[in-house]
Order: C-alpha cells, then structure tokens, then sequence
C-alpha cells in the first residue's frame, strides 16, 4: 500500500496538498528566521513606531482575523523554512502567529520549538537561555511546544509546556494551563496560532510587562539549535487582571426551524454512572445526539435507562441506535419525538478485507499490536436515518484512534478507519432510491495528518461538494477547542471532536461548544450541575451545530 499523504483544507474548500513531510522536512521547517523587528506588532526598520492592530482574534486555525494585524517578523526570502511571525494582545492575552513552508505539528516535532520570553524587558532579570547567537538574555519564563521530556517514536516531541528559567537555564516543567496556552490547528499545517495569558501565576510566572521580548528556538533531537532573532514586543492594551473567560449566564436558542445537532465523547468509565451526563446533555436541549467512548456492555437496556432519566425524558421521547462494533467502545444515535431507523449495513462497521494487515506489515514490530487490537474490535461507528424537515439524513458517529504523530502508526491508522467508514456510508447512501444528506460527528483525535477529516468530506455533499465542518466557538471565550485536560496538563487544549454536515441541503444557523466550566455559579445550580461537573464526565466537551433545512 502507498503511504498516506498530508493534505489541508482551506475555507474556500479547496484541497492544498502538503506532499510528505519527513522528520528531515519538520527539522528544516523549524530552521530559522530572518528580518527581526521591534515594536507594537509589527517590524520597525524605518524606526517609526507602529499602531499595533486591535483586532479580536478567535483561535480557530483559518487566520481571516489576522488579514490587519501587522507583521511582526518576516523571512527574507520565500525558500526560507519559517515564513513570517505576527503578534497583537487584548486586554488578557497575548496573540502569537506563525507561518511555515512544510507542515508541522506543534506538539510533535522531531525536537522542541522554545518560545523565550522576557517578561518586563529587562536583561538584568531572570536568566540566559542558550547563547548570544542562538538565545536569550533575561529570560523569565520559556513555552516548549513538542516538549522534550516526553517523548514518541523516532524522539519526536509530546505536547507542551511551560519552563521555569534560572541562572543555568531552562528549569523544572510547568503546565501551560497555568497561563491558559491555546495553540492551533491541533493537526499539522503551514501556519499556527496561539495565545498566552498577560497576567501570569500568583506561584512562579510574573505578569507580561507593558513590552517584552522574546525569541523563537527550535532544539532539534540532533542538537543542532536554530532560531529567530530577539524582538521586542509593546502592548497595545492595558492589562486587566479580572477573570480572563466571561462566565455565561444563558444557553443559545435554536433559531425557527433549526434542529440541534449534539455531539460528545462520553469518556468510557464515567459513561457507566452517567447522571451527570444526562443533565449536561438535557442543558443544551438536543434533538439529536451522537454519542462516542460507550462502554463495551452498552445495550438496548443501558441505553433506553439512561434516556429515561427524568433530565432526558422531560424534553421528549428518544429513540437509539447503536454501534455492534468497536470493541470497548462504541457509538450512539439518539432523537428526540422523531423516528429514527438504523442503517442496516452500518451496524457493525468493518476495516475490508486484507487492508490491516497490508499497512501492519509497514509499521514497526511495537506498533503491530495496534493493528491487531484493531482486527478484533473493528470500527467504533455506525448509522442512523432521521428524517430533518422532509430530507432523509444519513448521520454517522464514530470515534478515531488517539494518539500519534503526523505518520506514524496511530495517524495511517486514522485514515484507515476515515476510508471504512467513507466505504460503509456510501454503500448504505447507494441502498436508498433517492439522495440523501449526510452528518457526521465525532472524535476525530486528527493530531497527525489532516486526511482522516478530508476522506469525509472529499465529495459527499449532495451535489458533490465537500462536507462543510462546523466551527462552534466554546461558550464564554473565542476559541473550537473542544477537548481539555488540567489535570494531566501535558497537551495543549485542542479541536478534536469535529461536525460535518451537508450544506448543500442545511444551512448551519448556530453552534457552540459547551462546558459546565465556562457557567456562573448560580445558572451551573439553576441547572443542577456545578462548574466542575463536564470535568467530572468527560475531557471533552459537548459540540452544538444547529442545522436548517435550505429554503
């Protein structure tokens, strides 16, 4: 079998392919920067001083709000690896962005990417990391994306974090949740964005001054050391140091004649006392659910008990389908007050014949058993037909394998499964005497290559375009994060759980991503949750798309 490609789906919807990117190809992507500047967002060769751009930046990974912010560092020319850099802040954050000529991943480089930050401008202060050609003088606190602690296959990185700086240098790792750091896309591409919170920690990270310095360096696993010259940095807007995410009061509404669409990985061992569960899913009133990571012994019992519960049942009477395949984990359809029909050749969703073992043969000798768990538990996905105001609605959960870097085991692995279930759903959409749309919802886990997303959406669109994805900002801050660990705290919050939907039979007339975390105390309690109870359930957080039929 060829090995998998990388390819990127822009917002026009048009497929830019990336080619095969080797360690080699990240290695040189990360390799140096040239044309440094200073000042409010943008370079000052002229020694004017700029007007940093106040533009409201949502972390969404298609950079259309980036068309007025400033450049902050360029390469001297379009061959070089890294490409430009841009930077601008609100009142709590700061905003950082990069291009590069080759895809990357930001939490799995073949080495580490340090952001080196000199938080009040001071050389005196703080500590030197690496030396004059390569470093930073003044250093208080460092961001390692790919950090180098924990490590993959082949000593490519494993998420991020924040570094304590000392005397000798980078020190002890921190979580980057503490100055709440957002990077994306989650999977590779040409050019990322991220923020960084302004007003530090009350344990080890003093506030972002009104200016600062930093410098770009990428620590290869080979040990060479390259980098972006020193640039200095002045905020635009004064900092606030009250909560930095709104807390919300109010749960959207659904527009005349849209119909709800929720989706959400349950977390296979909290599913089994799923109380909570039901109440965080009766808050945002769906009418129709999928539902991923349902334990092994999900049936027809386990299910009808848990729609039963008085938070589900008091919005309507729900009827189910779910998955005979995936192992220990399986896939749900659910609508409320409408008839829902499985999809007979979807119940139990199987890799073709022979297409494991031919890719298993490719992989190395310790990533063969993933393979083999995969041939017994088959795909955690299936089908459900649901009526939506008079079109016939194909809509497919399914859960994809986590883990991994851009081409390894665990990403051919997800194109895989993305190329089942692309074969399954055609097969059943051929069965049916007239078309039909199609939605497709679940846990995507695309931090490797973009393929497993674009195999479905690749032409299935009712008139042969491509599936549209749904962007549903997360309640109470401008960012598709979708997916969050504290806890744990060594990857960054990320967009893993994803919707596609036919847009040429439904226009998307809302969204949003909904976590208990991001209500104020006294709607949580109106709602029968806490604050800490989508933590308690699951790392994933639920994704509303709300769907109208076109007129």
């Amino acid at each position: 079998m060829r090995m998998l490609s990388s390819f990127r789906l822009c917002r026009n919807r048009r497929t830019v392919p990336l080619g095969a990117v080797a360690a080699l190809a990240a290695l040189a992507a990360l390799a140096a920067l040239s044309a440094c500047g200073s000042g409010r967002g943008e370079r000052t060769t002229t020694g004017t001083r700029p007007t940093a751009a106040r533009v409201p930046i949502q972390l969404d990974g298609h950079f259309d709000d980036w068309t007025r912010v400033p450049v902050w560092s360029q390469a001297a020319a379009s061959s070089e690896p890294l490409q430009a850099a841009w930077a601008t802040d609100d009142a709590q954050w700061w905003y950082l962005s990069f291009s590069v000529r080759d895809s990357v991943s930001h939490s799995a480089m073949p080495g580490t990417l340090h952001l080196l930050i000199d938080a009040d401008d001071r050389t005196q202060t703080g500590g030197t990391v690496f030396d004059a050609a390569v470093g930073l003088a003044g250093v208080d606190v460092a961001l390692d994306l790919s950090r180098s602690d924990k490590t993959q296959g082949n000593g490519v990185g494993a998420g991020a974090a924040l570094r304590t700086v000392g005397p000798t240098g980078l020190g002890a790792y921190r979580s980057a949740y503490d100055l709440e750091v957002v990077a994306l896309p989650s999977w590779s591409a040409t050019r990322f964005e991220l923020r960084i919170a302004r007003g530090g920690t009350l344990d080890g990270f003093a506030p972002l001054g009104r200016a600062v310095r930093a410098r770009l360096v990428f620590e290869s696993t080979s040990g060479a050391v390259t980098a972006l010259p020193a640039a200095r940095y002045t905020f635009a807007t004064p900092l606030d140091t009250r909560a930095r995410t709104p807390l919300v009061s109010v749960i959207p509404s659904t527009a005349n004649g849209a119909v709800r669409v929720v989706q959400w990985n349950v977390s296979e061992g909290s599913f089994r006392s799923p109380a909570n569960h039901a109440k965080l899913l009766a808050a945002v009133q769906p009418d129709v659910i999928l539902l991923n990571e349902a334990y092994a012994e999900t049936s027809d019992a386990t299910l009808a008990e848990f729609f039963a519960r008085k938070e589900l049942a008091a919005l309507g009477r729900w009827r189910f389908v779910y998955s005979r395949s995936g192992g220990r984990q399986h896939t749900v359809v659910a609508t409320r007050d409408r008839d829902i029909r499985p999809a007979a050749s979807m119940a139990r969703v199987e890799y073709p014949a022979g297409v494991l073992d031919s890719v298993r043969a490719m992989v190395p000798t310790s990533a063969q058993r993933l393979f083999d768990i995969e041939a017994t538990a088959q795909l955690s996905s299936t089908g459900a037909w649901i009526s939506i105001d008079g079109i016939e609605t194909l809509f497919v959960p399914l859960d994809l394998q986590s883990g991994g870097f851009f081409r390894n085991a665990q990403d051919q692995l997800r194109v895989l499964q993305s190329r089942a279930i692309r074969a399954a759903l055609q097969r059943e959409r051929a069965s049916r005497p007239t078309q039909s749309a199609l939605v497709i919802a679940g846990d995507f886990n695309a931090i490797g290559s973009y393929e497993s997303i674009y195999t479905l959406q690749q032409g299935l669109d009712l008139d042969g375009s491509n599936l549209a994805l749904s962007d549903a900002s997360r309640l109470g801050e401008r960012s598709l994060v979708t997916w969050t660990n504290p806890t744990v705290g060594q990857f960054l919050p990320g967009r893993l759980d994803l919707t596609l939907y036919s847009d040429a039979a439904f226009e998307r007339t809302g969204g949003f991503t909904f976590s208990s975390a991001d209500l104020s105390p006294a709607f949580a309690a109106s709602l029968g949750v806490t604050r800490e109870t989508s933590a308690q359930a699951s790392d994933h957080l639920i994704v509303v798309t709300d769907l109208r039929r076109r007129r």
